[in-house]
């Protein structure tokens, strides 16, 4: 069984991926993979990811944007050269609601009725 990737997530959506990319890619061995908590796979992932696939391209950008300065009449910044999918700002998942009296009120409410 397998579970579907959502649009634009990077991370393998299946076991048997994420078992290829940590023993394949990554170079762990099985057995350190299978006593792994999934929260510690995606730290090791991440770092992963940011120091073998990121780092490179950060690098990249720099030495394109340093080549091209000299010709430019503005000053250029690193994302006007190339602009990755990790360079958009992290939206908030869920809106959140202004903390105001009422609100406080409420919740405190709600938390009356679930504690008796």
């Amino acid at each position: 069984m397998t579970s579907q990737k959502k649009a634009g997530d990077d991370i393998p959506a299946d076991i048997d991926e994420l078992m290829g990319l940590a023993v394949g890619s990554i170079g762990m061995s099985l057995t350190d993979f299978c006593r792994c908590a999934p929260r510690e796979f995606f730290c090791i992932y991440r770092h992963w990811e940011r120091t073998q696939v990121r780092d490179p391209w950060e690098r990249a950008r720099f030495l394109a944007c340093c080549v091209l300065q000299p010709y430019s009449k503005k000053a250029l910044k690193a994302t006007d050269v190339c602009r990755f999918g990790w360079d958009k700002p992290q939206e908030a998942a869920v809106p959140v609601a202004e903390s105001t009296r009422e609100r406080f009120e409420e919740l405190k409410q709600r938390a009356e009725i679930k504690m008796e």
